[in-house]
């Protein structure tokens, strides 16, 4: 669904991301692994459309289904990608049914919408219906990425950009919610790529794996190609650490 040519995304302190080319398919689950300040943020936001791309910036270019990405309008690509962060946060109180059900901005009229968007369903997929009424303010920093999780899916997209929105979630609610997003990949109601610095979490659903370094894709291939002592050591450099990412 989703391509990306020699995209780099340039600052004044040098290139973020530069010369990436990946694709992202529907019903795949790709995990995106390196070390902090390899561009992994930056290359999931550039490629939800999160940073706009002014001409200064941005180069390469980026399809939707052999659409330029890049001049649909902002709604149309809410509609069909999610970015998600850490956390969820308000200024403001907000209860937790409101802060899901904003996920409905994106809602382009005549546009199908995957099941995973509706609002009961996601309620329930991420166990929330008992804090429905709960103001953001009370709750974990779990509890929240629940909560951001499931306005993600409100949100209609076909691709979730999960950027460590796992992190702080109990191990319980990490695995049980990551095996519910792989059956929905598997059935192909939607894509997820997901960057964690947990190696259970990186190796346990992934179809794929992109490891980045230094603004760039230094690997790509399935679990057992990337998440070895081999190509781990080029951005890991020690060796106790690249251990921790073997697949099992």
């Amino acid at each position: 669904m989703l391509e990306a040519r020699n995209l780099s995304w340039c600052q004044s302190r040098g290139a973020l991301v530069a010369g990436v080319s990946v694709t992202v398919s529907l019903g795949e689950w790709i995990s995106l692994v390196g070390p902090n300040g390899a561009g992994k943020s930056t290359l999931l936001q550039v490629l939800a459309g999160t940073l706009e791309y002014p001409s200064q910036s941005f180069s390469g270019s980026i399809s939707w289904q052999h659409q330029d990405w890049t001049q649909l309008d902002s709604r149309v690509r809410a509609s069909r990608v999610a970015y998600l962060g850490s956390e969820l946060e308000s200024l403001f109180p907000l209860r937790v049914i409101d802060a899901v059900s904003a996920g409905q901005f994106a809602v382009v009229p005549g546009q199908q919408r995957p099941r995973s968007s509706d609002l009961r369903f996601a309620l329930s997929f991420c166990e929330l219906e008992g804090l429905q009424d709960r103001d953001l303010a009370t709750l974990s920093g779990g509890e929240r990425q629940r909560v951001l999780l499931a306005r993600g899916l409100v949100q209609g997209a076909q691709v979730l950009f999960l950027d460590e929105t796992f992190g702080k979630m109990d191990l319980d609610y990490q695995f049980e919610l990551g095996a519910r997003l792989q059956k929905l990949t598997r059935e192909g109601v939607l894509s997820v790529v997901l960057v964690s610095h947990d190696p259970s979490l990186s190796g346990r659903f992934a179809d794929r794996v992109w490891l980045m370094n230094q603004g760039r894709l230094v690997a790509e291939g399935q679990p057992d190609k990337v998440l070895n002592e081999e190509s781990l050591s080029r951005v890991f450099p020690r060796a106790s650490l690249a251990s921790l990412f073997k697949s099992e």
